[in-house]
């Protein structure tokens, strides 16, 4: 009975909670990773490469623990450099009652069948303002050419 009662307890102040945090004028979202723009180049010739594949990376999951459908289907898709080899991917918001200011962290895969593939982390700082959206701008990503 008594586990009952703090059950229904926690559920009204969730949605309490839930029910304050909509009507302020302050959104519960926020940012869950930043946009992400940059230039993919040729390291013989400094050209930019087109239809590079960049991909947002996850962590690799552990031998014993393989990785779930649905965080399979909640990877953002790939994005295609243009034909002057830039790339942007577009920031993600998530739902959050517990505000947070964080740095972000963010491993990006580049792939083309000509060129080597290459994982590349990168690291931004965090934002004092809410509203603003956190960007990483990789700047030029130079990728060798396949030996294939």
């Amino acid at each position: 009975m008594r586990v009952k009662q703090s059950r229904v307890f926690l559920c009204w102040a969730f949605t309490l909670a839930l029910a304050s945090g909509t009507t302020s004028c302050r959104s519960i979202s926020q940012y869950v990773s930043p946009r992400v723009t940059g230039r993919v180049v040729d390291e013989q010739t400094g050209q930019p490469i087109k239809d590079v594949s960049v991909q947002r990376s996850s962590e690799a999951p552990r031998s014993m623990d393989p990785p779930k459908g649905g965080e399979q289907l909640m990877q953002p898709a790939a994005v295609s450099t243009g034909a002057d080899g830039h790339f942007e991917m577009k920031s993600v918001r998530s739902l959050s009652l517990i505000s947070r200011m964080e740095w972000f962290s963010v491993s990006l895969s580049f792939t083309h069948p000509k060129y080597e593939r290459l994982t590349k982390s990168f690291r931004s700082g965090g934002t004092t303002n809410r509203s603003a959206e956190p960007l990483i701008d990789t700047g030029d990503i130079v990728l060798k050419p396949s030996s294939r």
